[in-house]
């Protein structure tokens, strides 16, 4: 969990990648890398089968670790997503809510049998790793959750964002009238050359 201001407080919502992330297909150097190895290892399985069984069982592990260290954390103030193993490299990406204009989700047949989609944020400017969250579990409550933040929604008459009778309002619908304008002061017309004209 990142370090939050007392202002971003509480969480309003907290998802990850599902787990059908694990079986995408690793880059194609990978690839021909796991096939290169395959071919040395069925040609002379002592040692070679277990130097390839070792190795594929070292990445199907920092694959998993880094899939259940991946967060993505919606507050009152911040999309955030964190990336990386704990233990070593992490990475830390946010973008702000007010600067979010609109959010769009897509769910695919298979995302909606296994309970995956994607969230494609509207925002100005380049924000990799956050406009677009791709294959996050849950994605239609953290879709609704970010749409009552960016939309705001109407809060219980006299309390504050964490329902404090007595705190000031910081967010959301405001019911308090607005001040009285002055009355405009009403000046008689003048013709081109200057004259008065008197209002009919």
């Amino acid at each position: 969990m990142p370090a939050l201001l007392p202002s971003e407080l509480p969480v309003r919502c907290e998802v990850r990648q599902h787990w059908i992330v694990l079986f995408t297909p690793p880059h194609k150097w990978w690839l021909v890398a796991f096939a290169v190895a395959l071919v040395v290892a069925v040609v002379d399985p002592n040692p070679f089968g277990w130097i390839l069984a070792i190795v594929v069982a070292v990445v199907a592990f920092f694959r998993w670790r880094t899939w259940r260290a991946e967060r993505v954390i919606l507050t009152g103030k911040r999309v955030i997503r964190l990336q990386g193993i704990p233990e070593t490299t992490t990475t830390e990406t946010s973008l702000r809510i007010d600067r979010v204009s609109g959010a769009r989700i897509v769910e695919t047949v298979p995302g909606k049998l296994l309970g995956y989609g994607t969230i494609e944020l509207e925002a100005p400017g380049e924000h990799p790793g956050v406009r677009k969250l791709r294959r996050i579990s849950e994605p239609n409550e953290f879709y609704l959750e970010i749409r009552s933040v960016i939309f705001g929604e109407p809060r219980p008459a006299g309390t504050d964002d964490f329902g404090d009778p007595d705190g000031p309002a910081r967010s959301g619908y405001d019911t308090t009238p607005l001040p009285r304008l002055p009355a405009r002061r009403e000046y008689p017309r003048r013709d081109r050359f200057g004259r008065r004209q008197d209002w009919t």
